[in-house]
């Protein structure tokens, strides 16, 4: 969908980074987020995903330069079945930040938004470091 709007998609990750999460309820955190980010932002606008190594714990960002949100629909954005944007109504029912917030809280996660309306949005997410196992930092150490 990125291609078809000529968005510019920049990531700033590591390559591989442990986290404490459960993988296939990640995959639909990062899912949503970043098909939010596409859906929103309007042709040739960007999408920057930018991940940061803090004391005990991983902080992820996903930013668009998009439409962005006023201030009541940020307050209500994680509520279930909430859509501060109805004009993309057709293309969803309002669960997908419900859910990615209650997942986030099962994983001992965070996540918060800033937004400023015709300006675009960021949302970020804190997760847990992992503590690597003995095997786990072995491993990591033999594909160096």
């Amino acid at each position: 969908m990125w291609d078809r709007k000529d968005l510019e998609l920049e990531a700033d990750v590591e390559e591989r980074v442990l986290v404490q999460a459960d993988p296939s309820l990640m995959e639909l955190v990062w899912n949503n987020l970043i098909s939010n980010a596409i859906k929103f932002t309007e042709p040739g606008g960007s999408v920057q995903v930018r991940q940061k190594f803090r004391d005990s714990f991983i902080e992820v960002e996903v930013t668009d330069t998009g439409c962005g949100m006023n201030r009541e629909s940020v307050k209500h954005i994680f509520d279930k079945f909430y859509q501060g944007d109805t004009s993309h109504s057709k293309e969803g029912n309002g669960l997908g930040l419900a859910l990615v917030k209650r997942v986030l809280v099962l994983m001992d996660g965070e996540i918060s938004v800033k937004s400023e309306e015709g300006k675009g949005s960021t949302f970020k997410v804190i997760l847990p470091k992992a503590e690597q196992t003995r095997e786990q930092a072995e491993v990591e150490r033999n594909n160096e």
